[in-house]
């Protein structure tokens, strides 16, 4: 039988038509990132590394995320910093022994760059690491020394082949997860770094490595998900209590004979369930605050009053100030989680809200100075390897522009464009 007639499946999966066998290619690798791990699924030839135990971590990701009054703020100001001002073309030199990263005119760089829509595809993929950890971008080569393209697919699509070696060489893009079908799946190989023009199409992941995270890293948040459970169920508090009434508001005390007016125990029944309706809709909701209830009472030969109707207002003293702590603490635990000051996101976490001009400016610059380095090498990854596979000019490289916030006294702006080291 010659290798042509072998029919590969993917995933490990081969069909031997002379032998008539189906021939898989199994490992003792069970696939289990030590956080949110779960055993491999096996569809259609596929062994899929599961993200999450139902293989929908990401999704469950965003639904804490966007169900949240400050998560969203949070990743876009943190993305925003990442992305700086703008993609530049920039070079190095060594001046009175430091490395020195001035701009240059690169046209055929800048060109390429906007040929692609660079931007886009920055954008998204900042957006996916800072929210995911992860991102996924696919290089499209038109030929062996040109990219066209570099696609950004969001963590929500793309999940790893199982392998047994150190790092997946295999992807699935599917459209959606919670009902996979593999023949809608599209697989692709991992970039190469070694030979970065070896496949027409392949993908690179960029992601930090977390030890045990074989195969999909994790937010640094994610561990005060518990606070931000918490912080999302404060706002739904507080708008069933305006709309209802902050737990049991009102003890409202009818005499036990007033019913009878109304007949038998049907009709007496009925006015009953009327009356509770009526009172209900004039003492719940924002709309019937300091309302007067008017009742008539009766007394006796003696002058004695006889019971009337009596509402009495019972205090909830979780209504307000107890919710309002657990509401700070939830922020202010879950903010820190994400190593960003909540002053320059404009979010007010209760204390001395953002402190003078000269302590956000100096924030600021320690942010983009000690937050951003890292993840923006990562983020430069699928242009590093464009630049090679393109063969532009090795000494001249894609990096960040920032703002570098100053002083009226030295700017009259505020503010001065500089280069980043990261490269």
């Amino acid at each position: 039988m010659k290798a042509r007639d072998i029919k590969d499946l993917e995933g490990g999966i081969y069909i031997l038509p002379g032998a008539q066998a189906i021939v898989e290619l199994t490992s003792s690798d069970k696939a289990q990132d030590v956080n949110y791990g779960a055993a491999p699924l096996s569809q259609g030839g596929f062994k899929i590394a599961p993200w999450g135990a139902d293989n929908l971590q990401p999704q469950a990701l965003l639904a804490l995320v966007h169900n949240n009054h400050l998560k969203p703020q949070l990743i876009t100001t943190a993305r925003d910093f990442l992305l700086g001002s703008r993609i530049g073309v920039f070079s190095r030199s060594i001046k009175e022994g430091k490395i020195v990263l001035e701009p240059v005119l690169d046209t055929e760089m800048e060109d390429w760059y906007e040929s692609i829509d660079g931007d886009s595809s920055m954008q998204s993929l900042a957006y996916n690491l800072e929210t995911f950890a992860n991102f996924f971008g696919v290089l499209s080569l038109q030929s062996k020394n040109y990219v066209e393209a570099i696609q950004s697919f969001d963590a929500t699509v793309v999940r790893a082949l199982v392998t047994s070696k150190p790092r997946p060489e295999k992807y699935a893009l599917h459209h959606d997860w919670r009902n996979f079908r593999a023949d809608e799946a599209k697989i692709l190989p991992a970039y190469d770094p070694l030979n970065p023009s070896k496949f027409g199409e392949c993908l690179l992941h960029g992601r930090d490595w977390t030890p045990g995270q074989k195969y999909y890293d994790i937010p640094p948040f994610w561990g005060g998900r518990k606070w931000t459970e918490v912080s999302n169920k404060i706002p739904r508090f507080h708008s069933s209590g305006l709309d209802n009434g902050y737990n049991v508001k009102y003890h409202i005390k009818i005499p036990m004979g007033y019913f009878d007016q109304f007949g038998d125990a049907d009709a007496r029944k009925k006015a009953e369930l009327g009356l509770m309706a009526n009172m209900n809709e004039m003492l719940a909701g924002v709309e019937n605050t300091d309302k007067v209830f008017v009742s008539k009472f009766a007394v006796d030969a003696s002058g004695k009053q006889l019971p009337g109707w009596e509402i009495v207002p019972i205090e909830n003293k979780m209504s307000d100030k107890a919710y309002d702590s657990v509401n700070q603490q939830a922020n202010i635990a879950h903010t820190s989680s994400h190593g960003i000051d909540p002053s320059l996101a404009g979010i007010d976490t209760g204390g001395k809200f953002g402190g003078s001009g000269s302590e956000k400016r100096i924030s600021y610059q320690l942010h983009v100075a000690l937050r951003t380095p890292q993840k923006r090498k990562i983020l430069l990854k699928p242009f590093q390897a464009a630049s090679k596979i393109m063969g532009f000019n090795p000494a001249h490289f894609f990096g960040f522009e920032d703002i570098d916030i100053t002083t009226i006294a030295d700017n009259p702006t505020g503010k001065q464009k500089v280069a980043n080291s990261s490269m």
